[in-house]
């Protein structure tokens, strides 16, 4: 049995189009009848795609002719040059990275390490790469491979499930614009993200995904995608949300991390990844290599971090006593469900996440923390909007840096250099479901050479000053530490700082040293590894502690 649907891009999210829209149910019983008043609800949850989310695939794009209603057609394509999308003015393809199974494989999985809390690493061992479509790579115009998500078992150390399995699933979209003269089309990479995650392997009726093209779509009877099950099982394939990868007879269920284990994991990627990277990660480790002129050895550890989540609700007859949350909700309403006044009249529950600032404003006081753990270990490109040089220059051939929290809310794109601090705002709760504080953590991890280009710094020792403002001016106590700086990159932590909404401000000197005005930022041998030392600083009732080789109090601040 097949189980099929269709979905619709607009240009503007075609680069990971495939990703995007959920375009089947795997729920197979009937559905629950919602005795609930009629309601809004808000979630703050970062939950894992269905599994047709993850197929690799590639998809042309041929514009909507002159006069005419629709969006165009959107071919399946076999391969980057499949004369069946010749007509395409480009191609968005989105992948899933495979293992690698030779020294010679490029971009795709070399290896996962895993350890529980204060323990060594230990490498975990392929065990299979999932059945699924599988798309060519195209080395003449830049294209990497794709695959399928794969299963990784652990020597010993198992997760809150029991098993030694984690899945390992990176997706990667790349573009190519057929508009230009055939010499110079190359694939320009787009998304990318990485993720391991903690699974249960079960058996049963399950099955598989596949991408397939659509001669006229409900829409506008145009080309286009979608995805359905593919093999006999009887519409199977698990209640919705259970399974994060599948195939036939088997599913990866997702699984909890224990608390705080470490993860390693060592990819060989494209070349043209650069800028920002972000994560839901602390305490990184972050290491880059060449491996030949296109691709790099990218090893990125850190720890895992229980990411907090939350449920709001409000009665529809009751909203007009949240004036800003009204003013909100109507602002944001799209005009294709009709009015928002006769929204408030209609019946039943209208559910829906949040990572959005304002809109977190507006719901702060309704929700409430649930106590469910919520583990996640992954990374993944950021926009970066930054004008800024030093970043402009780095972020067109290298990564520049990773910024990792596990804020519920958090600015999606790099830090931003004001007044010669970086800074980064995030948001969340001020309580967990247990009335305990909770506590945040933000790492940052960037390239020497930028940092020194920011300052105008030479290759001195560099310190690091972290500190969290909250929403009221505030400043907040928080444990700061310079880890080191080794192999090109500068890390450091800010840890325990509190919500709803503080500013999280980075700030680096260099003992004994005139910052030199600069706007181009040269490359500069790192550093040598050094030892440094803590000191608290004492303002007040506020108490900070500085890291460095020589650190020194803040203004204001006085050495305890």
């Amino acid at each position: 049995m097949k189980t099929r649907a269709t979905f619709k891009t607009t240009l503007m999210s075609a680069l990971i189009a495939f990703s995007l829209f959920p375009t089947v149910s795997q729920a197979t019983s009937h559905p629950k009848v919602d005795l609930r008043p009629p309601a809004f609800e808000m979630g703050i949850k970062e939950q894992y795609p269905l599994p047709f989310f993850w197929l690799s695939g590639l998809r042309g794009n041929v514009p909507v002719a002159a006069g005419k209603q629709g969006q165009g057609d959107h071919p399946l394509c076999a391969s980057a040059t499949d004369p069946h999308c010749a007509n395409s003015v480009d191609i968005h393809a989105l992948l899933i990275i495979p293992p690698c199974y030779t020294a010679a494989d490029r971009v795709c999985i070399e290896g996962l390490e895993i350890g529980a809390e204060g323990k060594p690493l230990e490498s975990a061992v392929l065990d299979h790469e999932f059945m699924g479509t599988k798309t060519p790579g195209d080395n003449k115009l830049g294209l990497p491979a794709g695959g399928s998500g794969s299963i990784w078992t652990a020597p010993s150390i198992a997760h809150q499930g029991n098993a030694l399995s984690y899945a390992v699933v990176i997706q990667a979209s790349y573009l190519l614009d057929k508009k230009i003269a055939a010499s110079s089309q190359q694939f320009g990479p787009g998304y990318f993200k990485a993720e391991v995650i903690p699974v249960n392997m079960k058996k049963g009726s399950y099955c598989g995904y596949e991408l397939f093209e659509v001669a006229k779509d409900e829409y506008f009877g145009e080309v286009n995608t979608g995805s359905r099950q593919v093999g006999s099982c009887n519409g199977g394939g698990g209640t919705a949300g259970e399974c994060i990868l599948t195939e036939t007879g088997f599913c990866a269920a997702p699984a909890e991390f224990l608390p705080n284990t470490r993860v390693a994991l060592t990819l060989r990627m494209d070349s043209k990844l650069t800028g920002w990277l972000f994560g839901r990660m602390k305490d990184v480790d972050i290491a880059i290599t060449s491996l030949d002129s296109k691709t790099n050895k990218l090893r990125v550890e850190a720890t895992s971090v229980s990411l907090l989540t939350a449920t709001g609700s409000v009665e529809k007859k009751n909203l007009a006593n949240y004036p800003d949350l009204y003013a909100y909700k109507k602002k944001t309403w799209w005009s294709g469900d009709g009015k928002f006044e006769d929204s408030l009249a209609s019946a039943g529950t209208l559910t829906t996440t949040t990572t959005n600032f304002e809109e977190f404003a507006v719901w702060e006081k309704l929700m409430k923390a649930n106590p469910e753990d919520n583990w996640r270990w992954n990374f993944a490109s950021s926009s970066d909007d930054s004008k800024q040089n030093c970043f402009a220059q780095a972020g067109k051939d290298k990564l520049i840096g990773l910024v990792t929290t596990n804020a519920p809310i958090y600015w999606g794109g790099a830090p931003i250099f004001q007044d010669g601090s970086l800074n980064y705002k995030v948001a969340g709760l001020h309580f967990k479901a247990d009335g305990t504080l909770f506590k945040g953590s933000y790492d940052l991890a960037i390239r020497s050479d930028v940092a020194r280009c920011l300052y105008g710094f030479s290759n001195a020792p560099i310190m690091a000053n972290v500190s969290v403002t909250s929403s009221d001016g505030g400043a907040q106590n928080v444990a700061t530490e310079l880890v080191t700086e080794k192999g090109g990159w500068i890390t450091l932590s800010a840890k325990n700082f509190t919500f709803s909404s503080p500013t999280i401000k980075v700030k680096l000197t260099q003992a004994g040293s005139t910052p030199q005005a600069t706007s181009k930022g040269a490359k500069t041998s790192s550093a040598a590894p050094i030892t440094k030392k803590t000191i608290a600083c004492v303002k007040g009732k506020t108490t900070k502690k500085v890291t460095g080789n020589n650190p020194t109090c803040p203004t204001g601040y006085t050495k305890k």
